[in-house]
This record gives C-alpha cells, structure tokens and sequence, in this order.
C-alpha cells in the first residue's frame, strides 16, 4: 500500500485546506519515499500547487504523468534519481534542485536547460545566462552541423521522390552516423551532445517524411556568411559624426487646409538666477566603487511657473570635468527614471554625459550616486529589475543599470550598494544606444558605431555579484543605430531600431537557426521623396512607443514627428521576400525645423504624450490623450496637430556666465508623470516639477 494518501497530502500540505486543489506547496522530504509510493492520479489533483519537496527520500525515477503543469519549484535532492528529461512534463519550471542524486552529471545539467525554457535556478545557483547559451547559441551551433553532416553525407542518398521504406533506411543509418561522429565542447559533455544531436536528427529525419512520393521539397539551404565589418577610431563628439551637409535646404512646415489647428501655448523665457555651490573635493575611489558626492548645483533662487502646471525645479551641474562650475562644454545624453521597488524610496534618474554615470533626487536635487571612468564618455544608459538571492538565500528584486559609450564596455551597477559589479567588453566601437528586453529582464540589446545589435544576457549576479554574461544574437545593421524598440505586443520577435540611414525591423525569434542575421524589413517614410542632393531625410535620429502599436519617430531636418501603426504597417508585407514597406502614417505633430541631429524625443504611454527638445533650448508637449480613441483605431489625420505646449528655457544665471538657451539633448518623464527632466549638450540637468 502506498504511504501517500489524500489525507497525508492535506496534512503536510499549505495553505491547509480539505480539498487537493487548493494546496500551493507540499512538503514530503525524509518520508523513505520509493517510486510506487507517487500516485499520478492522486497528485494530478493538485491543480494549483507551485511548490513540491520530495528530497531525501530513495526515488529512482519520477513519474512522468503527474499532471503538475503549474509547478514552479521542484526540490528532490538526495534521491536515486537517473534520467532528468522526465522533468519536461513541468514546463513552467523556474527552480529545480536535484544534488546528491550520483548518478546525474553535467550533462543532464545542460539537458535540463533544454526541457525547461523558464528555468532561472538549479541546484541553488542563478543559470539564466548559461541555460539561454544552451538554449539558443549551443542548439543553433549543433542543428547546423547536424544539418551540414546531412548534406555532405546523406542528402544524395534520396531520389526526388523517395519511398518511405527508402528514407527509414536512410534516416537510420542517418542517426548512427550523428551520434557517432557529430563532436561538440569538452568530453564531459559528450552524453549532452549526443542527446541534442539525436534530438536533431530525429527532426531532420521527420522532415525527410515530407519528401515522399508526390510532395517534393527544397534542397538547397541558404549559407550565411559571416562579413567582417572594418572598424575605425571614432571621435567623441557625436554631433561631428552627422552625416548631414553643413548647408542643408531649409523645409518649410505642411500645413493643411482642411480644419484649423489648435495653437499652442508658449511661455517665455523667466530669469533665473542660479546659486553655484560646489561639493567637497572629491576623493579618489576605485573606479568599480561609485561616488555619491555631488560636484555642483545650479539651483534657482527665483521659481516662475513655465505653464500652469510645469515648473522648473533644479539645474544641475553634475558631469563637470574636474569639478569645475565654468565646464558648459561637457555633452549629456541619455536618462532614465530609476523603476520604483519600495513606495518610501525617492524618485530618482540616472544621466550620463562626459565621463561619469549620476543618479539625481529629482525632488531635492541632490547626486545620491555618481560613477565615473577617466577617459571614458557616456552615450546611453538603462535599468532592469534582477530577483537576486543574497546569502541569506532570501529573494529579492535589485534595480541594476547598464551603461555603455565610446569605449565599448557595458558597465553594470547596482546602485543602492555603490558598486560596479561586471563589465562586458560588447562592441569594438562606441556603443550609441542600449535597450532591456521587458520580458526577459537579462537580455540587453547594445548597438554601436561598428554597425551592429548584439543580443546580451547579463545573467543575475549571485551574492557575491560573481556573473556570466552570454551572447545570443547579432543583427548587422547598415549604419550606425541611434535608438531602438523592442515591438511592446511582441518583444522577443521584432525589434525597430532608428539608424543614420533609415528605420529598419530585425526578426530576433532565438528559435531561428541563424545566429546573425541582417534586417527583415526597412520602413519608409513619405519625407524621403522631399530629399535632395544637399540633405537626407534617412537620418531617423528618434523612435520610441506610444502604445502596444503607434511609434513616434522624426527625421533630422524633418520639421515634424510621425505618428505611425506597426501593426497596420505590417500588414502590407505580401510575401517574406517584400523589403521595404512604407510606414502607415496615422499623424503628424508640428515640431521645430532644426537642423541638428541627435534631439532625441519620448514617450509617456501611460499619460498618451509624446516629448521632444529642439536647438532653443524649448521643450515641445504633445498631450494627446483628446485623440486617443481616433489613434488606437487607426484613423488617419489629416491636418498637422500642433504641440500643446512649449516649455521655455529659463535665462540662467552663474557666477561667470548667462545661459540663455541651449540643446535639450533628451527630455522623459517618469511614468507617474511627476517629474520631466531634459539634458543639454551645455552639461545641464534640469529638472521639472509637473504639478
């Protein structure tokens, strides 16, 4: 008789309960269990259960219909336990402990990988990174040479029209052949290598099924070739690397006859007088180790309100080289708001510009953090949230961020410690733009100046912030990427990125064989026919969602922002083999006819607004919530919508000089629309109170 009944199910069983289905996590460690003891039938009730702990009991194998489809954590360590792919029936697996089971080994390790696609934690380690190399950049390496040795060997061996008696005859000889000849890594993984590659086989060998009499297939298979892509010093400047003519024609803004624009309102310029008040001296840290001291702060003695509802809150001057208040040269180009973990925490935002990484109180002001590296320049930067296990094996969420510039390193920094824990040399160029993936939070996406996406998983650092990053994905691109998106409907299938010679989408499916692939489509827009020899409307130098669908881009010189459908414009691709597609404009916003490149604008989803600096030093809202509805139904507009508003740089005043306009660089908005900050390429931060 077996000792696990209904009722010792209850018993050891939470939240307690009279019924089987309502059990979330059950606990049957120490109890001598062996095989007959777990009844499929009876755990199969346990519809709900997230947890289950079978260590320490003498288990030689699982059974392998338990019906547990929702488990989330499977302990059953110390057991006899001899074949691990019986684990696949448990596919929303994220942890799994089986030590001190002798007979598995490293190879059922990297198996393991394979049958659980949301497996993040075996045997008490963090995996992430390692189990995604597996997944996708080991399985790819394998199916290409299984396919290959299938060319070289056995492709000739069919007629056109092969019988099934002829292809069993093939593919079993087929198979032999992999197992014994297909070789991959170190010798300790040579179960693990057999076992893919005859999991590849075995797919190659039911597609030869449909090649029998009267279904004819391809035979050919397309070779990627790998280019190597020349790469050259770049200077640090980025506005001296526009390709734009110094003298481009000047476009006058489309307006449209049907229907009378709103005006919009803009304030103008208050006085503010600034009070510079320079930190401590700054003492010399290790450059893993982040300074919180703050170099200087402009803040204005006079607060006139920019709109009824706006105000100037500070003026930073945070990036300073050498702590000097007179450096106005030092460029500042990327923030981003700090993700909320702790509703008592304050609302903070990470910039960059010139050699440092700052993380600024937008409330007080005041640099809780800085990060600096002699020599380096900061171009972009971006947060993620990590569920890290400290050594006190509790979980808990950590916000990480990721920054990047001319020297081609990703440095990661965890924060609320001060500590720069892992660098990953990404790219031999400058990195100009970066991006997390919303659904899986390790996978970072860099793009550089060698013209390339490289997929990253920066795995989770473990509590001594030990980590392995892994590359999964490269993407060429035909010039350089300024900003890019992951599609927010489908963000591990496409992603658009905005580069100096158009907007292009790449399919970054990992499920593909192909490890390196070149753009799937290229978006047109209808500024491209206003081009002339003297000036290029492919230079999209902005690009980000309003929603699961609207993108908002402009092109340098434009005049104007885009509001366009991706799905809508999907949608017009025929076939595979279409190219091109012209983007599906739903609106156009009037903005400024600047002509300097890299104005860099933003979205708030949340509050349906879209943001964007210009050369002035203004700040153009678009407050679109009133044609939300007409948006999200994909009805076009015809008349050029006019900004909402436009903020006015302040004329500020410090002990040496006026600054009475500049470039806003960047402008965003944290989500709960608090707080806008805007960047200048004068090294300053200034900060926004949206009451």
């Amino acid at each position: 008789m077996s000792k696990i009944t209904a009722d010792v199910l209850l018993k050891e069983g939470l939240p307690k309960s009279i019924h089987l289905k309502d059990l979330k996590k059950l606990n049957l460690s120490k109890m001598h269990l062996e095989m007959k003891d777990i009844d499929p039938k009876l755990f199969s009730q346990m519809v709900n259960l997230d947890e289950l702990d079978i260590s320490h009991n003498t288990l030689s194998e699982l059974p392998d219909n338990l019906g547990l489809h929702n488990l989330r954590i499977l302990n059953f360590a110390d057991n006899h336990v001899e074949d691990v792919t019986v684990l696949k029936q448990f596919p929303n697996l994220e942890e799994v402990i089986y030590e001190d089971n002798i007979y598995l080994t490293v190879s059922d390790n990297y198996k393991v990988f394979c049958l659980l696609p949301k497996l993040r934690r075996l045997n008490n380690k963090d995996i992430t990174s390692l189990a995604n190399h597996v997944r996708f950049v080991n399985h790819r390496e394998l199916s290409n040479r299984v396919e290959a040795h299938w060319d070289s060997k056995f492709k000739d061996n069919l007629p056109d029209k092969p019988s099934s008696q002829k292809i069993n005859a093939v593919a079993k000889d087929f198979i032999k052949s992999v197992v014994n000849n297909i070789k991959y890594g170190p010798s300790s993984l040579k179960e693990f290598v057999r076992w893919k590659a005859l999991g590849c086989s075995g797919k190659k060998r039911d597609s030869a099924d449909d090649c029998t009499e009267g279904s004819p297939t391809k035979r050919t298979r397309i070779q990627h070739e790998l280019q190597s892509i020349p790469l050259s010093p770049r200077k640090s400047n980025r506005l001296q690397n526009s390709p734009l003519s110094l003298t481009p024609i000047k476009r006058k803004q489309e307006t449209s006859t049907q229907g009378t624009p709103s005006k919009s309102t803009e304030t103008k310029s208050p006085k503010v007088a600034l009070k510079s008040t320079p930190s401590k001296k700054q003492s010399n840290e290790s450059s893993a180790k982040i300074n919180g001291k703050q170099k200087l702060s402009l803040t204005p003695k006079i607060i006139q309100k920019a709109l009824d509802n706006i105000e100037p809150l500070h003026f930073l001057q945070c990036h300073s080289k050498n702590n000097s208040c007179e450096d106005f040269k030092t460029q500042l180009w990327a923030c981003a708001f700090e993700p909320i973990l702790d509703s008592s925490s304050p609302k903070a935002v990470a910039t960059c510009g010139g050699d440092s990484v700052c993380i600024i109180d937008c409330e007080t002001g005041k640099v809780m953090k800085k990060y600096k590296v002699t020599g380096e320049e900061f171009f972009t930067l971006v947060w993620t949230t990590l569920t890290m296990i400290g050594k006190d094996e509790q979980k808990r969420k950590i916000n990480v961020l990721a920054a990047g510039g001319k020297h081609g390193v990703v440095r990661i920094i965890h924060a609320k410690v001060s500590l720069c824990y892992g660098e990953i040399k990404a790219h031999k160029k400058a990195i100009s733009i970066m991006c997390f993936s919303p659904k899986q939070d390790t996978f970072l996406f860099t793009g550089s100046y060698d013209k390339r996406i490289i997929l990253w998983d920066i795995g989770v650092p473990d509590c001594d912030y030990n980590f392995r990053p892994s590359q999964l994905l490269t993407l060429d691109t035909t010039s350089v990427p300024l900003r890019m998106c992951l599609v927010p409907s489908c963000p591990d299938e496409f992603l658009v990125a905005a580069c100096e010679d158009g907007c292009f989408a790449w399919d970054i499916r990992l499920d593909k064989k192909q490890g390196r692939r070149s753009y799937e489509v290229e978006l047109n827009f209808p500024i491209y026919k206003e081009e002339r020899k003297d000036n290029d409307f492919h230079v999209i130098d902005s690009l980000a969602f309003l929603n699961e669908d609207i993108i908002a881009s402009k092109s340098v010189m434009q005049g104007s922002i885009y509001l366009w459908s991706w799905e809508k414009t999907l949608k017009t691709r025929k076939t595979k083999n279409v190219k091109k597609l012209d983007a599906v404009i739903l609106a156009q916003m009037k903005w400024s006819s600047s002509e300097t490149p890299y104005l860099v604008l933003s979205t708030s989803p949340e509050r349906y607004c879209v943001f964007c600096g210009d050369e002035d030093g203004k700040i153009w809202i678009y407050d679109l919530d009133s044609c939300k509805a007409d948006l999200q139904r994909g009805k076009l507009c015809s008349v050029v919508k006019e900004p909402t508003k436009i903020l006015s740089w302040p004329i500020l005043f410090s002990p040496k000089e006026k600054v009475e306009k500049t470039l806003i660089n960047v402008v965003t908005v944290d989500p709960t629309m608090e707080y806008l900050v805007a960047l200048t390429d004068i090294n300053i931060v200034s900060i926004w109170k949206i009451k």
